[in-house]
């Protein structure tokens, strides 16, 4: 369990693993409940975002369109090139796809592309976190509350449990109470 302050902005991360590279973030919706109604959520304004991780020293392999690709084509045709199957590409200003395949002159994308790509554009791949990040959450009462974030579209849902207090308050520790701990079988 995650422990936050009333008011206090924190967000969630949704790590696909690569796997959802490409998604579209307002897809994901994001919400919190508390545990003791569940059927009260509150939507977070801002859903989630794709975070992009850049790659480290400059490294980055591109590679410029030979035809044009229209909106959902998972086929973009290229020059030769040094980009690298099981990586990202940024096709447009903050639009990513994640690369399945390359054949030749021939990029094969796991999720459609969201914008047409004219002949002549600059392909440049990134580093692939597959992370989505919500907006700020900020819950403003204390108790226990779940926070999802959930894309029916991709059979993504992920909950986090968090327990928001107010820090300010002084609170005594009985320190003759016993150690309570937990064993983990792996």
């Amino acid at each position: 369990m995650i422990k936050r302050d009333i008011g206090e902005n924190f967000k969630v991360v949704l790590s696909t693993k690569k796997t959802l590279f490409g998604a579209i973030p307002s897809e994901f919706i994001v919400t919190y409940a508390e545990i003791n109604n569940l059927g009260a959520k509150t939507v977070v304004a801002g859903g989630a975002t794709e975070a992009v991780e850049v790659i480290a020293g400059g490294s980055e392999h591109t590679a410029t369109t030979t035809a044009n690709a229209s909106y959902g084509s998972k086929l973009l045709r290229v020059e030769t090139s040094d980009l690298v199957e099981g990586e990202a590409i940024e096709y447009a200003t903050g639009l990513y796809a994640y690369i399945q395949r390359i054949v030749a002159d021939k990029v094969y994308l796991k999720t459609p592309i969201r914008t047409a790509v004219a002949s002549g554009s600059t392909l440049t791949q990134v580093g692939n976190t597959g992370q989505y990040i919500t907006a700020d959450i900020s819950i403003p009462t204390e108790g226990e509350y779940i926070v999802a974030i959930e894309g029916s579209d991709y059979g993504v849902l992920v909950e986090q449990r968090v327990k928001v207090s107010d820090s300010t308050v002084a609170t005594t520790v009985d320190t003759d109470a016993p150690d309570e701990t937990i064993a983990v079988a792996y």
